[in-house]
């Protein structure tokens, strides 16, 4: 079984917050499409980057995750250019890990 995650921004480049329905909207998809998803919410995640030698990027995230039997990897390439596009990134954080349920 593996477990995939999303790592997906509250706030586009300018500080503005995504509509909720962005939100809602993958939420429906994943659930319906997998039968549940975890959302990890509640305190947003911080991810820091540099940019380049004299600066530090940060981001407030939020992570989905799924767990699937195997990895469609034509499903999740399409769903992360779609993302990209909609949350107006160069790159969406996806992953995954090979899980044992006990």
């Amino acid at each position: 079984m593996l477990l995939l995650q999303m790592f997906l921004p509250l706030y586009d480049n300018a500080g503005k917050q995504f509509p909720e329905a962005n939100f809602l909207d993958l939420r429906q998809e994943l659930t319906t499409r997998f039968g549940g998803v975890t959302i990890y919410s509640r305190s947003p995640v911080k991810g820091l980057w540099k940019q380049d030698e004299s600066s530090v990027t940060e981001d407030e995230m939020v992570i989905y995750e799924v767990l699937v039997d195997k990895l469609d990897t034509s499903y999740w390439t399409r769903l992360k250019l779609r993302l990209q596009h909609t949350f107006r990134q160069e790159e969406i954080m996806m992953r995954y890990y090979e899980v044992t349920r006990l």
